[in-house]
């Protein structure tokens, strides 16, 4: 029996591996250029990053202009981390909100010149971006942490696909046989555990992923607090599949992010009061061959980089020296 047994998982090992490797050319002849920019990580947290010096990223991996561990006097950092949306996918660098943001910033002192550094990879939910603060962003002397939140961040790298299957394609675990059994058992405990929560996934997510969104958010305050650096947390709201944002069901969630990220002692700025005023199809990209509901385009990018150096500016979260920073949450 334990003979049987044994030939059974060898061979099932053995057709998963094959799969995966199907599976894997597939992923590869669907993905567009810009994410086969990507390679393995040699961090299995991360499981894969953007390939330095390629396709437009600088030295470290990220899609930004160089700069140097060490800042000059007078200059104020600004830290953003995030996914896709805060790296501006599908638009130049300069388009994006963090360099619009830089760019809004320059005339805002005349004795500091402000510096926004992108720390921001597609696809990456908060449990990689999290090795990004801890790992990366304090190398740069940060004043301030922009911490861009999408609402499908919870997910998981692997079992989930908000990466674009990009977890899929680099993820290559010790048995294949094992972690079929694991992604099975995740499936079974998130279904029960979703049993009654609403079936919109970004509010089925937060949902049934609840407690790990707390404790990623309490986990991100510990880290700048040891550092003594204030995090504003930026809510984006998604595109739904309607005309503009009156009918918006996730206002429950923003809220509930909200409190959450204030109790965490995050400073929490929600977005959707800049795209409220706007149509969903006047902000968001149009894509093709489906409906892209995270990204938007370049007029999106302006109007949130606006509203971001607004609530900065209203609130001196900016320019402050380190025994006047911001330490928790704000009215805004």
């Amino acid at each position: 029996m334990l003979s049987a047994v044994a030939v059974a998982c060898g061979a099932a090992e053995v057709a998963l591996r094959w799969r995966h490797a199907q599976e894997v050319r597939r992923i590869a002849a669907g993905h567009d250029k810009e994410e086969l920019c990507t390679i393995r990580s040699s961090d299995p947290r991360l499981i894969y990053t953007v390939a330095p010096g390629r396709c437009g990223a600088n030295s470290r991996g990220y899609i930004d202009h160089e700069y140097p561990f060490k800042k000059e006097k007078g200059v104020f950092r600004i830290i953003v981390i995030g996914d896709s949306v805060a790296q501006g996918r599908f638009l130049t660098l300069e388009q994006s909100f963090p360099k619009l943001l830089e760019k809004r910033l320059k005339g805002e002192s005349d004795s500091l010149r402000y510096e926004v550094i992108v720390l921001a990879r597609l696809g990456y939910s908060t449990s990689q971006e999290l090795v990004l603060l801890e790992e990366e962003a304090f190398a740069y002397d940060a004043d301030l942490i922009l911490w861009s939140y999408v609402l499908n961040d919870p997910a998981h790298p692997v079992y989930h696909n908000c990466n674009g299957e990009l977890g899929t394609y680099y993820y290559r675990p010790k048995s294949y046989l094992a972690h079929f059994v694991a992604a099975r058992l995740f499936a079974l405990r998130e279904r029960w555990k979703g049993r009654s929560c609403e079936k919109e996934f970004h509010a089925y997510l937060h949902c049934v992923y609840w407690d790990n969104v707390t404790t990623h958010l309490q986990e991100i305050s510990r880290v700048c607090r040891q550092h003594h650096v204030p995090v504003v947390l930026a809510v984006h709201p998604i595109f739904q599949k309607m005309d503009d944002f009156s009918g918006y069901t996730l206002r429950p969630l923003h809220k509930q992010l909200c409190e959450a990220a204030t109790k965490s002692g995050l400073i929490p700025l929600d977005l959707l009061g800049a795209f409220e005023p706007y149509r969903m199809d006047e902000l968001r990209i149009e894509r093709p061959d489906w409906y892209d509901p995270w990204h938007p385009n370049a007029l999106g990018h302006e109007i949130m980089a606006e509203f971001i150096e607004g609530a900065l500016v209203a609130n001196g979260w900016i320019g402050a020296d380190e025994k006047t920073r911001p330490r928790g949450a704000a009215s805004q």
